[in-house]
């Protein structure tokens, strides 16, 4: 919990409607994913005498028929067909990934009130991954890595007196650059703290204080965003998917931002108006444009100078699966004990 800052829910588990000894849990765990044996005998630990069945994917339980028994599901997360298939006496959905808009679907998340079923998500087990992928876009955008490497595919070694590859928004150093971060959770809070110790300065917007570590100069409310973003030179999206964040970051917000500014995001894609970010970024209202995540069919956006794209992998790395099933262990331990849970979804705030 320390390490990885997680929350425990407000009342042990046992507490909730429906919940009772556990006697079944499916486990996703593809055939391609590494140490299968090993990951399952970690849970196992956790949960002595509980069955652990493995399944490869969701065909495969609903083709066997392991759902409808269980009392657990680890990893399969809150979708409408996974709720369809699974029996009453599941009380516990544990995903697999750190999004769950698909829990506040209006179907899923009624279903999910009315059935009594807890939700929980790998939310802060990949925040550090993220944190580093985010940093690296946003190095890349200062240092211009992009138009270097257009460069050399174009074999072009472009450094003499004369050459305009260094234009006024690149090659700043970080002591003299702000970092807006929009939306000071926990991927927000890691970013800040790696950007701090690099020498920018940062400041932060969140919805529920103006509370925030020492390595923040301020924190605003989310009112506050567009006077704030004036004084950027790098804004980080990082708010989540919600109804209320919809085309957050729209026309006025890009009019808002200096045309010096570079724009980062590892938001999902409802968040961003990407009409109005591909006139800002036509118009010179900003300097460029990061993202781990951008339409996949949109090739127009793809093709325009300054954008540096990932395709939504940030939070991948070499202990992704190992926090994953840490998680998982802590949470099937603490489950089958009756006590507090990590990571709860909260359907009402839709995060």
């Amino acid at each position: 919990m320390e390490a990885f800052g997680l929350r425990e829910a407000d009342t042990p588990i046992r507490e909730s409607p429906g919940w009772a000894s556990t006697e079944k849990v499916v486990v996703f765990l593809p055939e391609e994913w590494d140490r299968r044996e090993e990951r399952m005998a970690f849970l196992q630990e956790a949960a002595p005498g509980v069955e652990l069945i493995p399944v490869r994917n969701r065909a495969d339980a609903m083709e066997r028929g392991v759902l409808a028994e269980a009392d657990v599901v680890l990893g399969l997360g809150c979708s409408e067909s996974t709720l369809n298939a699974i029996g009453a006496r599941v009380r516990w959905i544990q995903s697999g990934s750190v999004g769950v808009a698909r829990c506040f679907e209006e179907s899923v998340n009624q279903a999910l009130r009315e059935r009594h079923i807890l939700a929980t998500s790998i939310r802060d087990m990949t925040k550090r991954a993220i944190a580093q992928h985010s940093l690296t876009l946003m190095l890349s955008l200062i240092g211009g890595m992009d138009i270097h490497h257009d460069r050399q595919e174009d074999h072009f070694w472009g450094r003499t007196q004369t050459d305009v590859v260094k234009d006024k928004h690149l090659d700043m150093e970080f002591q003299d650059q702000t970092l807006f971060v929009v939306g000071l959770g926990s991927i927000g809070t890691e970013v800040g703290r790696l950007a701090h110790a690099l020498g920018f300065r940062v400041v932060a917007t969140r919805n529920s204080s103006r509370e925030g570590p020492d390595f923040v100069d301020y924190v605003g409310l989310s009112d506050e965003m567009y006077e704030l973003a004036a004084q950027a030179d790098v804004v980080y999206a990082a708010v989540p998917n919600t109804p209320a964040t919809q085309d957050m970051f729209d026309k006025q917000f890009f009019n808002a931002m200096k045309e010096s500014a570079y724009f980062v995001s590892i938001v999902r894609l409802p968040v961003i108006n990407w009409e109005d970010l591909k006139d800002a970024l036509r118009t010179g209202s900003i300097a460029g444009f990061g993202a781990d995540d951008l339409p996949q069919d949109d090739f127009e956006l793809w093709d325009m100078p300054r954008v540096i794209m990932t395709p939504h992998v940030s939070d991948y790395s070499n202990r992704y699966r190992d926090n994953q099933f840490l998680l998982y262990r802590e949470n099937l331990r603490r489950y089958v004990a009756g006590e507090r849970m990590l990571n709860v979804v909260d359907l009402d705030r839709g995060y």
